[in-house]
C-alpha cells in the first residue's frame, strides 16, 4: 500500500509540473522570454528535484513540493489582466433592472460591410421582461469539423427586436484565439450582447460568409424571462470582475448551458454533447427544446440562412431585419 501511495504521488508531481508548465507558457501578463524558457525549465526542476537520486532527497521533495504549492497558488488567484482589445471587444456590457425594465448598456451594434473593416458601435437600450416571449438557438458551423461550432441565443421580445447572447473568448489585438490556451485560464470570458443585425450578420459578411442555422426553440414564456435574467446577472457580475474564458467550463456552450434554470433544461455533466457545441443540436432535440420530428441534418439544411441575403443596412430597424431572415429561410 506504502509502494501504490508513493506511485500515486509521484504521477501527481508528473501531472502538475507538466500543468503548470504549460501555464506558465499561457501567462500573458509575464515577458514571452520568461514564458518560452521557463516553462520547460519549471517542469524539468522540479521533475528532477523529485525523482533523482542522491542525497538530500527529502529536502529536495519538500523544495519541489513547495514550488508546485506557489505556482498553484498563483494560479488559481490570479485575474484576468487588462489588454488592448480589437475594436469589436473594446466594450463590456452591463446592465441595470428596475422591476420589469431592463436597460443595457454597451448593446453591440456595430455595421459590417462585406469586404470592408467593421464599425463598432455601442447602444443603450431598455427591454421589457413582461414582453419577452421566446429565445431562439443560433448555430455557427467551424468548417468540416462536426465537432466545432459556435453557439448563442437570441432572446426576442414582443416588439420584434432581440438580444443575442455570444459568450466568447476576448480578443487582445494581434493575437489569436487558441483553445488550448483555454485549458489555462489565459483569455477573459467576454460575455456579449448584441443586436442580430450585428451579431449574426457580422458573420454572414465574412468572405467567404459563414455558415448561421436559427432555430426556434420550444420553452414557456416564464422559463425563458427566468433563463434571461440569470443571463444579464451573470454578465453584471462579470463587468464587475472579469473571469476566464475556460475551454471546459466557461466556453460559449458550457456557460449557456450553466445559466439555463433546470425548468428550461437540465442536462448531466456526464453528457459529453453538454461540452461540444458541434453536437448540441442533437442534444436540444432529444430535450425536446427544438423540433424533433427532423433528423439533425436536415433540420440543420431547413434552418440555414441561405446566401446573398439583402445586408441591415437596408432596413429601417433590427426588429425588421430579423423579420426578414426568418421569412426568408428555405
Amino acid at each position: 500500500m506504502r509502494r501504490g501511495a508513493g506511485v500515486a504521488v509521484g504521477v501527481a508531481v508528473v501531472l502538475l509540473s507538466l500543468y503548470f508548465a504549460l501555464a506558465i507558457h499561457y501567462w500573458l501578463p509575464w515577458p514571452a522570454a520568461v514564458r518560452t524558457f521557463g516553462a520547460p525549465a519549471f517542469a524539468a526542476a522540479t521533475l528532477a528535484l523529485w525523482f533523482l537520486p542522491g542525497r538530500r532527497r527529502t529536502a529536495r521533495r519538500v523544495l519541489a513540493a513547495c514550488a508546485l504549492l506557489a505556482i498553484g497558488t498563483a494560479y488559481v488567484t490570479k485575474l484576468p489582466p487588462e489588454q488592448d482589445w480589437v475594436p469589436l471587444q473594446a466594450e463590456r456590457a452591463h446592465a441595470t433592472i428596475a422591476g420589469d425594465t431592463i436597460t443595457i448598456f454597451n448593446l453591440r451594434d456595430a455595421v459590417h460591410r462585406p469586404g470592408a473593416p467593421s464599425e463598432p458601435r455601442w447602444i443603450t437600450q431598455s427591454f421589457d421582461l413582461a414582453t419577452l416571449d421566446g429565445v431562439d438557438l443560433i448555430i455557427q458551423p467551424f468548417g468540416g469539423v462536426k465537432a466545432l461550432a459556435h453557439v448563442m441565443l437570441s432572446f426576442r421580445f414582443a416588439d420584434g427586436r432581440h438580444v443575442v447572447v455570444s459568450m466568447e473568448a476576448r480578443q487582445a489585438r494581434g493575437a489569436a484565439f487558441d483553445p488550448v490556451a483555454g485549458f489555462f485560464r489565459r483569455d477573459q470570458l467576454y460575455p456579449e450582447l448584441g443586436t442580430e443585425r450585428d451579431l449574426i450578420f457580422e458573420r454572414l459578411a465574412r468572405t467567404p460568409p459563414d455558415e448561421v442555422q436559427i432555430y426556434p426553440m420550444k420553452a414557456s414564456p416564464e422559463a425563458v424571462r427566468v433563463y434571461f435574467r440569470r443571463v444579464i446577472d451573470f454578465v453584471n457580475a462579470s463587468h464587475r470582475q472579469p473571469r476566464f474564458y475556460s475551454t471546459l467550463r466557461e466556453s460559449c456552450m458550457t456557460t449557456l448551458m450553466n445559466l439555463a434554470p433546470e425548468s428550461f433544461a437540465h442536462v448531466p455533466w456526464r453528457d459529453i454533447r453538454r461540452w461540444i457545441p458541434g453536437y448540441s443540436l442533437s442534444l436540444f432535440q432529444q430535450l425536446g427544446l427544438v423540433d424533433g420530428d427532423l433528423g439533425a441534418e436536415e433540420l440543420a439544411r431547413q434552418a440555414r440562412l441561405p446566401d446573398r441575403l439583402r445586408p441591415p443596412s437596408e432596413f429601417d430597424s433590427d426588429a425588421a431585419w430579423s423579420r426578414y431572415i426568418r421569412d426568408r429561410r428555405p
